[in-house]
């Protein structure tokens, strides 16, 4: 089955976008794909679901340790590139910047 990408308007300026995340190393969005995770990473600008797989807690106070977002419960850590991390992942979304909007990509699965 090939994989298609299901698009959402997150911000309507990148400009909002860097203002909100300005001096903050991660911010909790409220979606239409439900809570989202944007960590900023130097000028890097990730987004993750915001659920740790391990206990389903919120990553809200997470920080950034070696390139890995570090959960505030327990420590977990999962890599910035895809989420991955000891036997477990959060989802990884993609942002697109178009026409000076920013959005949010989640995969699906579709049979067409």
């Amino acid at each position: 089955m090939p994989m298609k990408w299901r698009w959402t308007l997150l911000f309507d300026s990148e400009k909002e976008l860097k203002e909100l995340m300005q001096g903050k190393i991660s911010h909790v969005h409220r979606t239409m794909f439900g809570e989202v995770l944007l960590v900023r990473n130097n000028d890097e600008i990730l987004a993750f679901e915001n659920k740790c797989p391990h206990q389903n807690k919120s990553l809200e106070g997470c920080w950034l340790e070696d390139e890995q977002i570090v959960c505030p419960y327990h420590q977990y850590h999962f890599n910035l590139s895809d989420g991955r991390g000891q036997g477990m992942y959060v989802d990884k979304y993609q942002l697109k910047f178009e026409d000076g909007k920013v959005f949010l990509g989640k995969e699906k699965w579709s049979l067409f």
